[in-house]
């Protein structure tokens, strides 16, 4: 059942300001907040009051039991206990050196000595002529007006001018024939035959040759589209040959409408 209110009756209850809830307190001014005001003094000094737990909290940490300080000397005494033990069998074998490899071989020292045997050795006639250095004959450069054929003809021996080659140098020196079927680029400007000057073309060909016939049309424009193509209809066979593959159709995307 609900009940009506007039419009002046509405506009009032509207106008007032809304109610504050139950145990709502102002804004603090103070930046510290304090569930209870501290406890005053009579020297002008603020005095707070903690709990227990908070009173722990605020001690230094206590030191375990089993601490011991720093000794006061590196040095410390050794007791007799210790003077007077004596290793055992495996820390006396722990204790001596590692040896090195049988076939360890220590390095020589820089400077090695030099017996008198190789001091007062001889070398043979062979490690004297290896010893010696290798020499070149100078390479003699020509220069450009020695380059002459009497020049070089004294330089050449007689074996070599008299020289003949074998049969196997005398194939390999023969150039490499052309193929059988191989023809040569032809030249730019050729010969016409007598046959091509005196042909005469037929029928078909003088027919081929002539210009399209206008008739007595002499400003005629090839550009200018007729009305009867411009009110042409394409045939119905020729429209479904011009229609898209249905399986490559797609239903364009609108907004709002999912695309098939």
């Amino acid at each position: 059942m609900s009940v009506q209110v007039s419009k002046g009756n509405r506009l009032d209850v509207l106008s007032q300001p809304k109610k504050l809830p139950e145990g709502y307190e102002e804004d603090r001014r103070s930046v510290y907040w304090l569930d209870k005001l501290p406890p005053e003094s009579d020297g002008g000094t603020t005095k707070f009051a903690v709990n227990q737990w908070q009173d722990n909290l605020c001690k230094p940490k206590s030191v375990h039991k089993e601490w011991t300080g720093d000794r006061p000397t590196p040095i410390w005494k050794v007791s007799e206990a210790a003077q007077k033990a004596e290793a055992s069998e495996r820390v006396t074998a722990l204790s001596q050196a590692k040896d090195c490899h049988k076939d360890f071989v220590p390095e020589g020292p820089v400077r090695t000595k030099v017996s008198k045997a190789a001091m007062n050795a001889t070398p043979s006639a062979r490690i004297e002529q290896l010893a010696k250095e290798k020499t070149y004959q100078p390479l003699k450069i020509k220069e450009s007006w020695e380059f002459d054929s009497y020049v070089w003809d004294q330089e050449i021996s007689k074996a070599a001018k008299n020289a003949k080659c074998s049969d196997r140098l005398d194939t390999l020196a023969e150039a490499k024939s052309l193929h059988p079927e191989f023809n040569f680029a032809k030249p730019v400007r050729w010969e016409t035959t007598e046959s091509t000057k005196k042909a005469i073309a037929t029928l078909r060909l003088q027919q081929l040759a002539r210009p399209k016939s206008r008739g007595k049309n002499e400003n005629y424009d090839p550009y200018k589209v007729s009305s009867a193509a411009i009110h042409a209809r394409a045939t119905p066979r020729i429209d479904e040959l011009c229609a898209p593959i249905p399986r490559k159709v797609r239903q364009k995307k609108t907004q709002g409408q999912p695309g098939v």
